[in-house]
């Protein structure tokens, strides 16, 4: 048996035991700073927030960040969070089709209302977005788009001031078969002017994942090239998006589903199968890489060495890496939040 069979066929070697956070909610979204976890959430149309000072041992009591009527959820919609120059950047899409964004400043007590992204009204109708930021007060937001033609296309813009306000908007992508992939999520990922996007297209009847990339922070970005040998003809949405990662030498790893099976390559290099189930997510790099998936409605994570852990049922995991040999994740599961920690 190959090693990547082994990663589908591997027995669970432990199972970690959930942690509840104890109050209503959904659609969580993580990031990491050290042992320090922000995380945030949705309860109705409420967008709330807490952290944990301990690597996800514990929480703080949640707070409310914000009220967005008609906050879009589910699917892997919700509010996203990010982190650039000490302050904190929250996303959330309405079902309008209106994207809001909040900030925390570093030290403050309560949230800001930052600027909305889309610089046309009412064209993230379905409500996909994904941020990505650096350390520089740089932020990328990406969605899927609407404008011009009532047709979802990938669509970015930049913040260069943590979220205060947006850049013109920039149509990334349009398909040449009229619309991208309507209801899967866009992933970015950001490592200084470098700003990588992953999206599910949608080309003579495949539903395939497509990469294309940045090299000057998101001003100009290079054609879009397909992931993995083999494509998918499918005559409906899979509502499933995937996950990247770059690399200290700017290589790009990937995972995202086919079929009932998950993949995972490096950007331009052949695709692997890697556990069977859907709604993938990584974090971590350079051979240190954790991956959460679904399967069966249950939540699994393999560490880097292979090993498979359960951690019962729930859907659409957020995953992030607390040190060198640590990770934290977290899904939803009946209206709570649940999460775990993980050791290498």
């Amino acid at each position: 048996m190959s090693l990547v069979q082994s990663f589908i066929y591997l027995p669970v070697q432990n199972r970690i035991e959930r942690n509840s956070i104890a109050i209503k909610g959904k659609a969580p979204s993580v990031i990491a700073e050290g042992k320090n976890i922000h995380m945030s959430y949705a309860s109705g149309d409420s967008i709330l927030f807490c952290f944990s000072s301990d690597k996800g041992k514990s929480f703080s009591t949640p707070v409310l960040v914000a009220v967005l009527p008609q906050l879009s959820l589910g699917g892997g919609r919700g509010p996203q969070i990010v982190s650039s120059r000490g302050q904190l950047i929250i996303a959330a899409a309405d079902s309008k089709g209106n994207i809001y964004t909040y900030i925390k400043k570093k030290n403050a007590i309560g949230w800001e209302k930052g600027g909305r992204i889309n610089d046309v009204s009412e064209v993230a109708k379905e409500a996909f977005v994904s941020l990505a930021s650096d350390n520089n007060g740089d932020v990328y937001a990406v969605w899927l788009d609407l404008r011009g033609d009532k047709k979802n296309k990938i669509v970015g813009a930049s913040s260069r001031d943590a979220g205060k306000t947006w850049s013109k908007n920039r149509v990334i992508y349009k398909s040449p078969d009229g619309t991208v992939c309507e209801c899967c999520k866009p992933s970015v990922a950001m490592k200084n002017k470098l700003v990588v996007i992953m999206f599910r297209n949608w080309l003579k009847g495949n539903r395939d994942l497509y990469l294309t990339q940045s090299n000057d922070g998101g001003i100009n970005f290079d054609k879009a090239q397909k992931l993995g040998e083999v494509s998918w003809k499918l005559n409906g949405c899979p509502m499933d998006g995937g996950g990247i990662v770059i690399n200290n030498d700017n290589t790009i790893n990937t995972v995202w589903r086919r079929q009932g099976n998950i993949y995972s390559c490096e950007a331009g290099k052949k695709e692997e199968v890697i556990a069977m189930g859907k709604q993938c997510v990584i974090a971590g790099s350079n051979g240190n890489g954790f991956i959460a998936f679904v399967n069966e409605g249950k939540v699994y994570c393999i560490k880097p060495d292979g090993t498979r852990v359960e951690s019962g049922s729930g859907s659409y995991p957020q995953l992030v890496v607390t040190g060198v040999t640590t990770a934290f994740y977290t899904w939803e599961q009946e209206g709570k939040i649940y999460y775990a920690t993980l050791n290498k």
